[in-house]
């Protein structure tokens, strides 16, 4: 299964910070653990999902700078996890902060039921978890 939203982020940060995602980022949720080696930004995001508690999706990306402008270019996790993450945008600094427009894909692999009754669960977990995403994404959105 793969979600991908797209959205966009207007934030009241100076100039200096578009290059510094790590810090833009770091209290917002879902975002955790971001770091910044270089112009590789790395971290993951957080959603709790039904019957499945807690999950991390490991993303890593690469910022190519570009004067007042920013792109940011998701890039492949060696051996992705069941659950992993690619985010890619581009940043821009405009009057009063910075803007980003951001993509983000979440990558989820289910187990797959081997009886009706499994796969209809699965169906379900699946949707629940759905749900759960949109609604941390929104947190993010909201000003």
């Amino acid at each position: 299964m793969v979600l991908e939203k797209s959205f966009q982020l207007r934030l009241a940060e100076p100039p200096e910070h578009l290059l510094q995602p790590e810090r833009v980022f770091a209290h917002k949720p879902p975002f955790k653990a971001l770091t910044r080696q270089g112009h590789t930004l790395q971290g993951y995001l957080v959603a709790e999902a039904p019957l499945l508690g807690e999950l991390h999706f490991p993303f890593r990306s690469q910022i190519h700078p570009q004067g007042q402008r920013a792109y940011l270019e998701a890039l492949p996790l060696h051996q992705p996890p069941a659950f992993w993450a690619e985010l890619e945008g581009s940043g821009r600094v405009v009057e009063g902060g910075i803007e980003y427009q951001l993509t983000l894909r979440i990558h989820a692999t289910w187990p797959q039921g081997e009886k009706w009754g499994g796969r209809a669960l699965g169906r379900l977990a699946e949707a629940a978890f759905e749900r759960q995403v949109e609604r941390v994404l929104e947190q993010l959105i909201k000003p």
